[in-house]
């Protein structure tokens, strides 16, 4: 299972050796599992789903919060600079330097995201979770409390063989799967009209 951690939280899930889509096609809408009772709205119209406690506008939004309320932080004065690229990698910077607010802020929500992953674990027994997108940036800082919140929330002997990694391809992930799901969508479509001309040479040998 792939965790695309970004503006929002994907899932894409890797069944046989193909990806899952569902019965039509809506498969991993990871972001909208509703595990939180805490009335924020999320861009699908529901209150407390994933997304509104992991997506890194939530940590901006956060940071920005705890910031004006006295927290201290090496975060830039300049911060929030409006520009979201710039904005969570100011975070997730200042947590790798050891900036004790942003670390709080990317462990809360590696947390979080740990906890519905506890649930993937239970339903598919996957081999593998791998986080990607711009969120992976953070490394452990996302890993360990995702490891924790399966230590609490797992059936151990669930969650014993599964490993919890990090994309080595970053948020270039997007790019790639987007690619390859066109090219195999055209490899699939090249082989239905290569059957459907080897259907109709057959009915016309029938015929002859």
């Amino acid at each position: 299972m792939v965790i695309n951690i970004g503006w929002g939280v994907g899932l894409g899930m890797i069944l046989n050796g193909e990806l899952f889509r569902g019965h039509n096609g809506f498969a991993g809408e990871f972001s909208h599992m509703p595990l939180f009772n805490n009335n924020k709205l999320c861009g699908c119209g529901k209150t407390g789903c994933l997304e509104t406690e992991t997506s890194l506008l939530v940590v901006i939004e956060k940071a920005v919060d705890g910031l004006r309320s006295g927290r201290l932080s090496g975060l830039a004065k300049n911060f929030p600079t409006g520009h979201f690229e710039q904005d969570y990698k100011a975070i997730i910077t200042a947590a790798l330097k050891g900036d004790q607010f942003a670390v709080e802020l990317l462990s809360e929500v590696g947390y979080n995201i740990g906890r519905g992953v506890a649930i993937l674990i239970h339903l598919m027994n996957p081999e593998s979770i791998i986080l990607s997108g711009r969120g992976a940036m953070a490394g452990k800082m996302l890993q360990a409390p995702i490891q924790q919140a399966l230590n609490k929330d797992c059936i151990p002997r669930l969650s014993a063989n599964t490993n919890v990694e990090l994309s080595t391809l970053g948020y270039e992930a997007e790019l790639i799967g987007s690619a390859v799901l066109v090219m195999e969508s055209r490899v699939k479509e090249n082989a239905k009209m290569a059957e459907k001309r080897k259907a109709r040479k057959g009915i016309s040998l029938e015929i002859n």
